[in-house]
């Protein structure tokens, strides 16, 4: 790669060679970076070292060393290359880029190493190393549990990459999962000042850092700024926002200070309490201990036996339990065990017969140097007692006393007394299971969860906040988290009920009139009336809750679209369609939808193979096997050679059990050897039969 003296220094500097440490030996650079661009990097090295030695410790060269050393798994030498770097250049955004790739500190220093790294780049130039960097301590903080800082960190990785596709897939896996929280993915900007604020053009170079990821920088000079203009309420929330964005405990306090300055009843206030909470149970969550008890045990075939026979175990059929060292042997079986007894059927199960599952049980065989064992996991915290009686009835005088007793995990206090552990009869229709595990939910939240001691609500029950002035907020930013987080899952969830039980404001519809709703936070969009939403902002709530994972959001959004004859020009309609399609109960309005959608892509000029894949299992679910099958010829002789649909179709032949993994027809019995109606056929299986004849077959591509 040609190099001349007016490209930027390799040091990272942003100056150019000219200007620069390596201004005489441009040549020299253009065969060092060609070295390493063709991956020549031992014999590189060779040449940087003889440079170093004849000229010095120079930024163009360790930069380049650096590189060579990483690229060659030399970590150690390249993290003391990188220390000799800060040691000449300490300033130097390339060398802080170094230090955090090479660093085995803990994540929230090598976070530090990355800010420094950010602090002292240029919009002109962003050093090479700094999207590694980035992405390294990125990993790192996800592992520790510091989810601000980390979501901070990809995002801005995201934007660095500037469409890079690994980057944008990343982001959106993250946003899409609906275990993290709505309120650590949605959208947290610095807040915007007024005109008139002295500290005006200070306030514009905070925000600039901040834009560039920045955050240590700019919160230090927020800070000097607000000693200066002591509780001014936009640096008080800036320098909140900024601490959240680096996941820090300060944070929490931040927040809290920031509601000192406005109503403590706004919406505003409720999710920087929110905030506030989040950063305090990052760093010290509300949790408690699993324990494992172990039993030594003489006769485990006969306690094995047992299990097997008692009403209030269940084998576990198929356990996901890999274990390859040899010392070590995977347990020989898993049962779960069950607060009562299994009953014979579950088609008529009411919510008080659902048996629960209390523990699991994982069974040893005598090891070289242990006996037999059984090791009782419970479900919940502190239950080891009462699971331990129950087995100890089941094991009929062959369990014998405890042998030890170790922890093994901590799980949130909240989750888990609300959590529910059925074990339902294997007739248990699906839509009993869906609308069982809706009722506990709905009798948990109004029955169990008032009674909980959270330290949230400093160790306050919600009945007993609610009755507390300065806890309410507590107890309404509580709320807020827990239905956020329920209606990334499900579009009809709401706390409403439980707010008016605990005597707190409900949730309202608001009207949008006269709204800038770029102003307002993801997790109010579901709150507006759709129906006086305009097109634009139709469209624009939309796609913002999609990209969260909203679900409330984007399903009522999506309902309004397909409502309306003027659809928003920048929402991709098979999209919404898509979207809205598991949001509805019935098989009959979901092929409603499939048929909206494929007259809408068909009206585009696209295909319509995509819906009519999803068409299949429907029409199949509602007994119309002919259909399916003339869908599976229409994709064959129509729409195969398109991209991926040969792939998906032969996907979803598999997952119907129609066809095995290796393309092989599961089944090659025709109409006429007896097949039940409703049954499978495939052409070749009968020759005498013409599948378009045939009501009830389905048929599958050879």
């Amino acid at each position: 790669m040609a190099i001349s003296t007016n490209d930027f220094c390799p040091c990272g500097s942003g100056d150019k060679i000219r200007f620069c440490c390596g201004s005489d030996m441009a040549k020299d650079l253009e065969k060092l970076s060609s070295g390493i661009e063709g991956e020549q990097y031992i014999a590189t090295l060779k040449k940087i070292d003889g440079l170093i030695e004849e000229k010095g410790n120079l930024g163009c060269l360790l930069a380049l060393r650096g590189i060579a050393l990483m690229a060659t798994g030399q970590i150690d030498e390249a993290q003391q290359n990188a220390l000799e770097f800060l040691d000449i250049e300490p300033e130097n955004s390339t060398a802080w880029a170094q230090r955090a790739i090479t660093s085995a500190d803990e994540p929230h220093k090598v976070m530090e190493y990355v800010q420094r790294c950010l602090e002292h780049s240029s919009t002109e130039q962003i050093p090479q190393l700094i999207l590694p960097a980035i992405q390294g301590v990125t990993d790192a903080l996800f592992a520790s549990g510091n989810l601000f800082a980390a979501f901070s960190h990809l995002t801005l990785a995201s934007a660095i990459s500037r469409g890079n596709q690994q980057a944008v897939m990343r982001m959106f896996q993250f946003v899409q999962n609906p275990d993290y929280p709505l309120l650590l993915k949605q959208r947290l900007p610095l807040p915007s000042k007024s005109d008139d604020v002295p500290y005006a053009k200070a306030y514009d170079e905070i925000s600039e850092l901040s834009r560039r990821g920045a955050w240590f920088l700019a919160l230090d000079q927020a800070e000097d700024l607000l000693e200066q203009n002591n509780g001014d309420q936009t640096l008080l929330k800036a320098i909140a926002v900024l601490n959240t964005y680096l996941g820090q405990d300060e944070g929490a306090e931040a927040w809290r200070e920031y509601i000192t300055t406005i109503d403590s009843s706004s919406d505003d206030a409720i999710e920087a309490e929110a905030y506030a909470q989040m950063l305090e149970n990052q760093s010290n969550p509300d949790v408690q201990p699993i324990n494992r008890v172990s039993y030594n045990i003489a006769d485990l075939d006969k306690v094995q036996e047992l299990l097997v026979a008692s009403d209030q175990a269940r084998l576990v059929p198929s356990p996901d339990y890999s274990n390859e060292d040899p010392e070590n042997p995977p347990p020989r079986n898993i049962f779960v065990i069950t607060d009562r007894p299994q009953p014979e059927s579950g088609a008529h199960l009411t919510l008080e017969e659902v048996p629960k599952g209390i523990a699991s049980i994982y069974l040893f065989g005598k090891q070289t140097d242990r006996e037999a064992r059984i090791e009782l996991v419970p479900s919940s915290i502190g239950g080891e007692q009462a699971a331990g009686e129950i087995l100890a009835d089941i094991a009929n005088g062959n369990l014998g006393k405890p042998d030890s007793t170790e922890e093994i995990s901590q799980v949130p206090v909240l989750t888990d007394a609300m959590a529910w552990n059925p074990v339902f009869p294997d007739d248990t229709p699906q839509d009993k299971i869906q609308a069982l595990s809706l009722e506990h939910r709905h009798t948990s939240l109004l029955e169990t969860f008032p009674k909980i001691k959270l330290a949230a609500l400093d160790d306050m029950t919600p009945e007993e906040a609610s009755v507390d002035f300065e806890a309410r907020i507590k107890l309404d930013a509580c709320l807020l988290i827990i239905e956020s987080n329920l209606q990334c899952r499900d579009h009809n969830a709401t706390l409403n009920e439980v707010r008016t039980l605990l005597s707190l404001k409900p949730i309202e519809a608001v009207d949008p009139t006269d709204v800038d709703l770029d102003q307002i936070p993801d997790i109010r969009l579901a709150r507006y009336d759709v129906k006086k939403l305009s097109t634009q902002q139709l469209g624009d709530v939309y796609q913002r809750c999609f990209f969260v994972g909203f679900r409330r959001g984007f399903i009522n959004a999506a309902r309004e679209i397909i409502e309306r004859d003027e659809k928003p020009e920048h929402v991709n309609m098979p999209d919404v369609y898509a979207a809205l399609l598991e949001s509805l109960d019935s098989i009959e309005g979901r092929l409603e939808l499939v048929e909206q959608a494929k007259a809408e892509v068909i009206a585009l000029g696209e295909s319509p193979a995509a819906w009519l894949l999803r068409e299949i299992p429907l029409r199949l679910m509602n007994q119309e096997a002919q259909t399916a099958s003339n869908l599976i010829r229409k994709l064959e002789t129509d729409h195969i050679n398109e991209p991926g649909i040969a792939e998906q179709l032969y996907g979803l032949l598999v997952q119907m059990g129609v066809m095995n993994p290796d393309g092989t027809r599961a089944t090659s019995a025709g109409p006429s050897s007896g097949q039940s109606e409703g049954g499978i056929w495939t052409p070749g299986s009968d020759s005498n039969n013409d599948a378009d004849s045939e009501g009830s077959g389905l048929w599958i591509p050879d």
